[in-house]
């Protein structure tokens, strides 16, 4: 059986490459890909941001089992497994034995391995813009919840995961005051998360749908930046909702000003989560007394513990129907037209910078 992968090798450029599906090692198994998310990371990669010598996009994705290899019979969490069972892998491996491991910080693991540079490189199928999907014996997966369907499940990973192990490193809290700069994907996670463990959200964004979807994911009050276009009206509105200052600002925006809106924001002796500026050549300058006279704490975070994906979905699963996760995703598009989706991608990247119209 052969399957295909997408390579991406230069900027606004996209491959597929057809290989033989390999069998399932032992304690692995073979996936059949049934959805996969365009996540920013991949935007970047569309862009020409990441991998000088392209790269493999697609890593957040759910699946049916095809092949379990020998000896494997539950996920990671000890649910039982067969072909043909959805689930969603973490997608990439951790060591379990370096000092971050050790001590309980598994997303900053110093070993970590994420996949194959090409595709030509056996197993071939390591990401997820994919036909199938190679899961390793030491990769985490697990299955997905009957009431989950494919197209949110895929979320769990990566988005999801990683915006509830920073909350979680954030310490928020019942009743702290949370303000999300940015109200893409991971905003709106974050917000149903903050808003199911009793936090009061203020969500940041300047377009209309991302608006409208911050408040019915969880925002108890919204700021529109086309309203408040400088930093000194956006922070007098965000101190008039908090009745104050924010305990914790979570930057998913993207933007390296937001980076310094946030640091600017937060309360004295508050905490700043930035997850969102993940392209080297994109820099803002930071005064260093800023964040010494605050004694802020500033928690920088990419990826997650691999549980956080079990957390994740089980938090779908809870809360399906109390947020709108079933219209969630927008648009489909078949593996073909992936070159499409990613334009499209790029075009509300640009759209949220306020330098074209809003899209659908």
């Amino acid at each position: 059986m052969k399957g295909r992968i997408a390579f991406i090798p230069g900027p606004h450029k996209i491959e597929f490459h057809e290989y033989e599906v390999p069998a399932p090692v032992a304690g692995g198994l073979i996936a059949s890909v049934t959805q996969t998310n365009v996540c920013g990371s991949e935007v970047h990669m569309w862009k020409g941001e990441f991998g000088r010598r392209g790269v493999m996009p697609g890593h957040e994705m759910s699946g049916r089992i095809e092949a379990l290899g020998a000896g494997l019979r539950t996920d990671w969490a000890g649910v039982p497994v067969k072909e043909g069972d959805r689930i969603a892998p973490v997608y990439y491996t951790v060591c379990n034995r370096c000092a971050n491991c050790v001590t309980g910080n598994h997303a900053a693991c110093t070993a970590k391995i994420v996949g194959a540079r090409h595709p030509d490189e056996p197993p071939h199928f390591t990401a997820t813009f994919a036909s199938h999907y190679f899961v390793k014996p030491e990769q985490h997966f697990y299955r997905v919840p009957d009431n989950v369907p494919d197209s949110i499940a895929s979320s769990a990973n990566c988005a999801m995961s990683q915006v509830f192990w920073s909350l979680d490193r954030a310490n928020l809290a019942y009743g702290d005051k949370l303000v999300v700069l940015g109200a893409g994907g991971l905003g709106l996670h974050a917000m149903a998360i903050a808003k199911a463990r009793g936090a009061r959200v203020i969500a940041i964004d300047g377009v209309d749908l991302r608006l409208r979807e911050a408040r019915r994911f969880g925002a108890d009050e919204t700021v529109d930046i086309r309203e408040h276009a400088d930093f000194e009206s956006r922070d007098k509105r965000v101190r008039e909702l908090c009745n104050g200052w924010p305990d914790v600002v979570l930057e998913v925006a993207g933007v390296p000003e937001a980076f310094m809106d946030a640091l600017k924001m937060v309360r004295i002796g508050g905490r700043v989560i930035e997850v969102g500026n993940i392209s080297s050549g994109m820099t803002v300058q930071v005064p260093p007394s800023v964040i010494t006279f605050k004694s802020m704490q500033i928690i920088g975070v990419a990826t997650y513990p691999p549980h956080y994906l079990k957390k994740s979905l089980d938090f779908l699963s809870a809360h399906i129907d109390r947020f709108p996760y079933r219209e969630m995703c927008e648009a489909t598009f078949p593996l073909a037209q992936a070159a499409e989706a990613l334009d499209k991608s790029e075009r509300r990247e640009i759209t949220r910078a306020g330098l074209l119209p809003e899209v659908s």
